[in-house]
């Protein structure tokens, strides 16, 4: 338990009310992770103490505790990638209507004729 909570001692908590013990704690916590199960059958019969079972399709997401690091470790789930981002087109800009009609209401005081 001292390996995921560095950083917090039970010296550090003591003293504290028990809310502000707790929002240490859920602060210190690593994030979860999102994990995969590696064949159909790991998906019916292996579930988390904590999160539960797999859902139907698809992946679960379980805290980064030792035993998701087990069973990240033995192979038996793997962690699901996030899919990349879309890169924003550099010719494909935005044009402001606005900066035009701007423009045109600046000058309204000069002639329309080009002579």
């Amino acid at each position: 338990m001292t390996d995921e909570r560095k950083g917090l001692s039970k010296a550090s908590l003591r003293g504290l009310r028990t809310k502000q013990r707790m929002e240490k704690m859920r602060a210190q916590a690593p994030a979860p992770v999102r994990v995969v199960p590696a064949s159909d059958a790991i998906r019916r019969v292996m579930k988390h103490p904590a999160r539960g079972n797999f859902p139907a399709e698809g992946s679960a997401e379980w805290p980064n505790d030792r035993f998701t690091k087990r069973r990240l470790a033995d192979g038996s789930v793997t962690v699901e990638k996030p899919p990349p981002k879309p890169k924003p087109e550099e010719h494909q800009r935005e044009e402001h209507p606005q900066r035009s009609h701007r423009h045109r209401e600046q000058h309204t005081d000069e002639p329309n004729d080009a002579a």
